[in-house]
């Protein structure tokens, strides 16, 4: 595998990290950082492979009887005795406490 420039440095991990609120040591950025370029290197790689001529199209391939999905009834009435037994909602919308802190 030819090597190629680092697309991601460790300013993005540091970037990525903090949008997700988490916090590691900086061995591990620097670790995690080439293995992301690694990932990356794989991708550009597989990218090479010629697919203009393979058809994904299943429903042509021979055998391959998929079958019809249909809505089921008890389906829905399940969902009503889910949001009926729900305690805290208005409507059809559930009301949860907060995930996130306003205040970080």
């Amino acid at each position: 595998m030819e090597k190629h420039n680092k697309v991601i440095t460790e300013k993005t991990v540091e970037h990525l990290l903090e949008l997700s609120r988490m916090e590691i040591k900086e061995k591990e950025k620097e670790q995690l950082t080439a293995e992301l370029n690694g990932i990356l290197n794989y991708v550009r790689e597989l990218e090479k492979i010629p697919t203009d001529e393979i058809n994904l199209d299943t429903a042509q391939k021979p055998g391959k009887n998929l079958r019809q999905d249909k809505p089921e009834e008890e389906k829905s009435n399940e969902w009503e005795r889910l949001i009926d037994a729900f305690s805290n909602r208005k409507e059809q919308w559930l009301k949860i406490p907060p995930i996130f802190d306003k205040n970080p």
